[in-house]
């Protein structure tokens, strides 16, 4: 396995597991660890965030959080197939039903707002990204 860039701590596996709301049993850390999601969450953050190992406090914690959604984004298409689709105790069932779906556009909503805040809120943003205003047209032949 290749050595994490930005999620480095131990238990980050749990981080995710917990955002999805999922057990280990459904999700064990094997399936996390593969290089087609922890690798590809991060190189499609940094790509986006070139300066990233520059970060720090508040703003370290939004690449880690962007980095935890981007797993939950490339994790929810293969959940539909993990998880049971209907639970059977002794006297009663009932059937469960996740829209990993749209989970997974929660998760994209929430990682893009994590990288807004890095980009727009950051030292490491031009002050040109910083002041901004709308303007509407000015229509003198009405």
């Amino acid at each position: 396995m290749a050595k994490n860039e930005i999620l480095t701590r131990s238990g980050w596996q749990t981080r995710i597991r917990e955002k999805m709301g999922v057990l280990d049993s459904y999700l064990p850390d094997s399936a996390i660890e593969q290089p087609d999601v922890i690798g590809v969450a991060e190189a499609n953050i940094i790509a986006q965030i070139p300066d990233y190992d520059a970060l720090d406090d508040d703003a370290r914690l939004y690449l880690e959080s962007a980095v935890v959604c981007e797993c939950c984004v490339l994790l929810c298409p293969s959940m539909q197939a993990r998880l049971p689709i209907q639970e059977q105790g002794p006297a009663s069932g009932h059937r469960l039903y996740v829209d990993w779906e749209k989970k997974q556009a929660l998760y994209m909503a929430e990682r893009d707002g994590y990288i807004g805040k890095i980009l727009y809120d950051s030292p490491l943003s031009p002050p040109s990204l910083l002041h901004f205003r709308v303007t509407y047209p000015k229509r003198e032949w009405l």
